[in-house]
């Protein structure tokens, strides 16, 4: 019954977080931390128990899948609750020394929890409806939470964000509805058997583009990312954070899970399909991001040329592959949320997010520019970074794969990256701030010890990833064999 336990935790701590809306403040910010600290240890208990026993599945109301809600929790899954669970935490804790925009009520902590419900329950899904409704509570959240502040370059972003997803609900829920026409079942692994079982006999290459479209459309991958940076960049700094590293990587998760079941053996539309978009993915997002000056854009920009790396695992499907795919999926999230927190760090200090603008931070405050050196060059893959296993490791399945024109542009793409970080560096950290702001009164000013702590851990996790990386590595490579051996999966969950 652990499994539900991701799901049920985040609920009681929103319907406690509103209870204690008239207490004080210390009581609701130790409520909100207690919640995330708790979902930290069921998600690690839950990894520990997978990576020791097994596909762990659990029926609701004790009704026998296919016909009931199936809870399932494998190998990628957990490793997906454990890292949004940390994700969270830390951005939870940033949030608390943000003191803008009106973050710290129990309202705002109610949403953080229902947007990490929707995320746990879409990991954990065993059927697609399920999933869909778990989408579709994250996304409630999302659009609150997407909405504080009173702008109009955020009212414009908020907009975008809310129509670009709510087609890609609609293509969804199209699909499923399909689906079920043609198959009878909307249960995972039910679908799995029908599909190996069936073969050519089953044609379901219509709902599952349907299907496929929506995850695409929430992962922000080519052609539908331009809701990404016009949306990211508006918001309070710390909802850019959690959002940036996290809400994609729901949607990427769930295109590798969904895809990884009804695969067939032999058919290459699709894995070319992916290969294509992964590629142009990487490109698009690069080379706009190179033309940005305002750091949360240029970063935006960045998380979706990063997504085509992930993409790039899907795309070649193999265990190698796969493996590198998760494991950059994790270095990336804490890089990428790390990134946007230290942003943050700099417009407390320097008052703005404008690259030109800013300056000075490498001589006065040359710790933030340690953690930033840390973060950046992770995100490039520079050895030995955490965010070189993960490329390497997709680097050489396309070369294995022989598909060498994708290997040359996530390549192509790294030197960009490297390009875009520099930039940053010689911006915001090593350039002085430009007499023309000096003249007009700037001083330096002072960020929260607490802020800089989220960064810190953040970094310190970065370097973990490093050091521990054989076993995350074995890890990320279990759940590529689980994705893999499809079979597994169906006993686990229909007893076959």
């Amino acid at each position: 019954m652990i499994v539900f336990a991701p799901i049920i935790i985040p609920l009681l701590f929103i319907i406690l977080s509103l209870s204690v809306a008239k207490a004080s403040k210390k009581v609701q910010q130790t409520v909100f931390l207690s919640g995330n600290i708790i979902t930290i240890g069921v998600a690690i208990s839950i990894l520990t128990t997978v990576l020791k026993e097994g596909i762990i599945v659990a029926q609701a109301g004790a009704w026998e899948a296919p016909f009931g809600i199936t809870i399932v929790a494998d190998t990628f899954s957990a490793i997906m609750l454990t890292l949004t669970s940390i994700t969270v935490a830390l951005v939870s804790l940033y949030s608390l020394a943000w003191r803008e925009n009106n973050l710290n009520t129990p309202v705002f902590y109610a949403l953080i929890f229902g947007l990490q419900m929707g995320m746990n329950g879409a990991f954990v899904a065993g059927d697609l409806f399920n999933m869909y409704v778990w989408f579709e509570v994250m996304l409630l959240s999302s659009f609150v939470l997407i909405s504080y502040g009173s702008d109009k370059k955020q009212l414009k972003g908020t907009l975008k964000y809310v129509s670009m997803n709510l087609v890609s609900s609609f293509f969804f829920v199209a699909g499923i509805a399909l689906l079920y026409g043609k198959t009878g079942t909307l249960n995972m692994a039910d679908l799995a058997y029908r599909v190996r079982d069936m073969g050519p006999e089953l044609d379901i290459f219509a709902p599952s583009a349907l299907i496929l479209m929506g995850f695409a459309i929430k992962s922000a991958i080519f052609p539908f990312f331009f809701w990404l940076p016009d949306s990211y960049h508006t918001q309070p700094l710390p909802i850019s954070a959690l959002f940036s590293g996290t809400l994609t990587k729901v949607g990427v998760y769930s295109m590798i899970r969904f895809y990884a079941l009804i695969h067939v053996p032999g058919d290459t539309f699709f894995t070319q399909m992916f290969l294509f978009i992964a590629s142009t993915t990487m490109i698009s997002g690069v080379l706009m991001a190179t033309s940005q000056f305002e750091v949360r854009r240029l970063l935006s920009f960045h998380i979706v040329s990063q997504i085509g790396y992930m993409i790039l695992g899907l795309g070649l499907f193999t265990k190698l592959a796969l493996t590198g795919a998760i494991f950059y999926i994790i270095g990336h999230c804490i890089v990428k949320t790390n990134l946007f927190l230290l942003s943050g760090i700099a417009y407390k200090i320097t008052g703005t997010f404008d690259l030109k603008k800013s300056g000075g931070l490498m001589k006065h405050k040359p710790f933030i520019a340690v953690l930033f050196f840390i973060s950046a060059m992770a995100l490039v893959g520079i050895p030995p970074l955490s965010g070189f296993f993960g490329k390497f490791m997709l680097l050489k399945a396309g070369v294995e794969s022989q598909e060498f024109i994708h290997v040359a542009s996530a390549l192509f793409v790294s030197f960009l990256t490297l390009f875009s970080m520099v930039k940053i560096w010689n911006e915001s950290y090593a350039k002085p701030i430009p007499e023309e702001i000096i003249n007009q009164g700037f001083k330096f000013g002072k960020a929260p010890k607490q802020l800089i702590a989220s960064s810190v851990i953040l970094v310190l996790i970065t370097i973990g990833l490093t050091v521990g990386s054989k076993f995350i590595i074995d890890t990320c490579a279990t759940a590529a064999d689980q994705l893999l051996n499809v079979d597994a999966y169906i006993n686990a969950v229909l007893h076959i």
